[in-house]
Formats: C-alpha cells, structure tokens, sequence
C-alpha cells in the first residue's frame, strides 16, 4: 500500500502559533472555502483567531491570510475544556456548531458558529447545555460527518460511536450509541484523524505505522469495529516526529503542526478510490436519481411547449415557465422561445438515452488518473470527453463536511446533478459557461445558457421539485 501524505505542499514557521511556558495553543479547523478557517485558541487566557487560508498554499509562505478575521478571548472556555467542529447545519452551509466539553466536570455546551463574524466572539450563540455521563477526562472526540461522533479512550482504547442530535437544547447532545469496541493496539500513542469520505487515519506516532481504514456506516451493535478495511498503509519514521499535530483541513489538506516551534508542513492527502461494489451501488442509485430528474424536465417541457399557445394554464406550466427563464433565459433567447425549448428538450433527450443507454462510460478513476487527465493538482469531481467517457474521482464520495464546497464530496442530490451535467458535456458542444451558484449565472447570455451544462441539472430539479437549489452552495444535499 502508499503513503496517504505523498506530496509537501507548503512548509513554514509560524512566529505566534506556537506553545511557551504558560501558553498553550490549541488549533481547531472550523472547515469553509478554500482551504479552511482556522481557530487557534489558548487555553490558559482564552484567547484566540480565527483565521482564514489563502485561497492557494505557497511552498514556503504562511497558508493563513495576515489578519485574524476576528480576535477576542472566551471567558468561561479555559484549560481542561475541548473544542470539536461539528460542521455545518444542514441546509445553511456558513453556519457550524461548536462542542465545547469540560472534561473534568463532563459539562457540555454547544455553540453556533458563524462565518460571517468579523469582530469579537465567533461562537456567540449557545443552542444547548448539558453534561454527559460517562464522556469525561481521558476521552478524545471526533467528528465523523453525518451527525456521528467518535469517542475514544486511549488509556483504553474503548471506542464508541454516537449519534449527534442536533434538535437538543439542554438534554445529552449524544444521544445514542451506534457502535462500541475496544481496541486492542490502538491506544495512548496513537493519534486519529479523521479525512472526510469516511476514512480514518491511524497513526503510530512511536513506531511511525501510519494506516487508512475506512468507516462502514452501516454496522451497529456493540462489539463492532466500525472501521473494518484497510485501505492505505505505511511507515513515516523519519519522515513526521512524533509529537507533532495533525489536522484535516478539507481538500485533500492536512496540515501538520509542531506546538513546541511553530513549524508547520500542509501535506497533500492522496485519497484513495472507493471499494469498486460500494461505488457501483452509490453510482447505480445516483443514476436512477438523475434520470427521474431528467424525465420529469422532458414530461414537463412536453406539457408546457402543447399549452404554449393556450389561454389559461396550471401550477406546472408556470412552474415550468418560470423554471426556464431562472435557467435558461429562453425568453429572451435570439431564435424565440419556440426554439430554444427545442434545442433543450433535444438535449434533455440525449441526455436521458445516455442515462440509460450508455452507462458503462461512466467509471471511478484514480486521484493520481484525474490529476494526469486534468494536468493539475487540484482536481474536480467528475470530467468528461465527448461520446468517450464521464470520470468520476475520489472527490465524487458521500459528503465530506469540512472543507472546500467545491472539492470535498458531494450529499445525494449533487451527485445527480453532477451526473446530468457531465453528461450534458458527454453528449455535445456544451461548454461551461457559468456554475449554477456563480453572480453570472443569473444574468448569462441566453444562447450560452441553453449550452451550459448547470443549467440542466438545476432547471430539471426545480420542475420536479419547485424548489430552485444551486448545488454548489449546498454540497452536503
């Protein structure tokens, strides 16, 4: 098997970011666009940044932008409490919770957090406050995407797996257990680290056995080990010290940070592709999705372009009518409306015949294949070559919540979208004129927007629908 942290992407010292006598900083990345926020926080005083990276890592430059987006100190958040992000809350992509335990007491307090804040308390808010009665001292959490936390005891290696109710305002915030194992060997020592896309990385930081396993979302019970296969093995002695931090920063970024110097190494992540049966299964559903989207365009666009000439019409027709001047602006398209619905329901044919005709173009690459295909590092989801094929990257997974919306997974109804728009590109002369969630899209020349490939995907979910979603904004749905 491989390194999973092939690549060195940035390597520098921080002045300030680093631990003194009586100064202990503690980094949490708080997820978002292009490459993360950052929450340096110190435990004795309370202070803490928020800091937002550079849009690209230089090789030797600091990755993080020279001003703090905000400043401050916590009052009642000191030594002895932790801080997880748990993510986003669903359907508001700029807003995330924040746990903050006190591991002694086991108090538990959650906070929104809010990216829009630029001056005092990033977390201002409390939307629960509780205690836990077995989570306490010793125990480590990590959010596992999905609303499931890990809660690991090293001394012990007891692993538990909880459910994370986010409706609850002053009752146990982890609820349920959908897992419980004790480990044998990974215990104090090691350091996890979860990657997005359910993998879980394990590191040996005394002997160096680094080890990718990837979590099976669907065992339950106690007993179980819900990371069950390795995927990616490898040694870093030499190569990382033990002692040094690590941390998932979204899009294939890992940072690794020595508290004692400041030092700190961004890694690229080499994310590994799914077991083949479990991306068939994903793709296969993802298909019928898609394709249920595409009939409901074509049956609507039938139905509007038979009524177009009548006096009255219902709900669907002004729904469909609305639908394409949001996304096609085929009102005011050079050749007349009549035409511009052709050209669409002429594209919307070919692509639900490649929807259930040719499906075997469609195929899981490799991140390496993908880098190669695109010639350069950053990758997308998916890529296509006309009548040839539609490639589909290890970005193509089950939502990842930390990191850049536009590379880190995709929830269930953007994968569909991605799909009609690769497959818009497969099936003809279709460039990319402006992505569904960009200011240009809502203003774009209409004879290119009857070629832009997002235009279908979000005009045949919102005539299904009538809800007008731009995937990009909201990846994890």
């Amino acid at each position: 098997m491989s390194d999973p942290l092939r690549t060195l992407l940035n390597e520098h010292a921080w002045a300030t970011i680093k631990n003194s006598l009586g100064v202990t900083h503690h980094l949490v990345p708080l997820g978002g666009q292009k490459g993360g926020e950052l929450l340096d926080w110190i435990e004795q005083t309370g202070d803490y940044d928020v800091w937002v990276a550079k849009p690209e890592v230089a090789p030797a430059g600091d990755p993080y932008k020279d001003a703090a987006r905000t400043s401050g100190s916590f009052q009642t958040i000191r030594s002895g409490h932790t801080l997880v992000h748990l993510a986003h809350t669903p359907g508001h992509w700029s807003i995330g919770n924040v746990l903050d335990l006190n591991l002694a007491t086991k108090a538990v307090r959650i906070y929104r957090y809010h990216r829009g804040i630029t001056s005092g308390d990033p977390i201002p808010t409390k939307i629960n406050q509780a205690s836990f009665s077995t989570i306490g001292s010793g125990h480590s959490l990590i959010y596992l995407d999905h609303d499931r936390v890990l809660d690991w005891q090293p001394a012990t290696g007891r692993a538990r797996v909880w459910f994370y109710d986010r409706s609850r305002a002053n009752t146990d915030p982890l609820p349920t257990l959908i897992t419980g194992v004790t480990w044998v060997t990974i215990r104090t020592g090691y350091q996890l680290l979860y990657l997005g896309g359910d993998l879980m990385l394990f590191w040996d930081e005394n002997e160096g056995g680094v080890y990718v396993y990837r979590y099976d979302r669907s065992l339950t019970g106690e007993g179980i080990d819900p990371f069950p296969d390795l995927v990616m093995e490898d040694s870093w002695s030499g190569e990382i010290p033990a002692g040094r931090m690590l941390h998932y920063l979204g899009g294939d970024r890992v940072l690794e940070w020595d508290s004692g110097t400041g030092q700190e190494r961004i890694w690229d992540f080499d994310r590994p592709m799914m077991p083949a049966a479990a991306f068939q299964t994903m793709l296969d559903r993802d298909i019928a999705r898609a394709l249920t989207w595409v009939d409901a365009a074509r049956t609507a666009l039938l139905a509007y372009q038979a009524d177009l000439s009548s006096s009255s019409h219902d709900a669907q027709w002004h729904l469909t009518d609305g639908a394409l001047l949001t996304h096609f602006h085929a009102h005011n398209h050079p050749a007349g409306l009549e035409l511009a619905l052709v050209m669409v329901l002429d594209t919307f044919d070919a692509v639900a015949n490649r929807l259930v005709n040719q499906t075997g173009s469609f195929a899981q690459v490799s991140k390496e294949q993908a880098v190669t295909d695109l010639t350069r590092p950053r990758y997308t989801r998916a890529y296509s070559a006309k009548n040839t094929y539609t490639r589909l990257t290890p970005a193509y997974r089950p939502f990842d919540t930390i990191g850049n919306p536009g590379l880190d997974g995709a929830g269930d109804l953007l994968r569909a979208a991605i799909l009609i728009h690769e497959t818009v590109h497969f099936v003809g002369d279709n460039p990319d004129s402006a992505d569904e969630w960009h200011p240009a899209y809502n203003s774009l020349d209409p004879v290119k927007a009857v070629a832009n490939p997002s235009s279908y995907a979000t005009f045949a979910h919102h005539v299904l629908t009538a809800e007008d979603l731009r995937f990009g904004i909201e990846p994890w749905r």
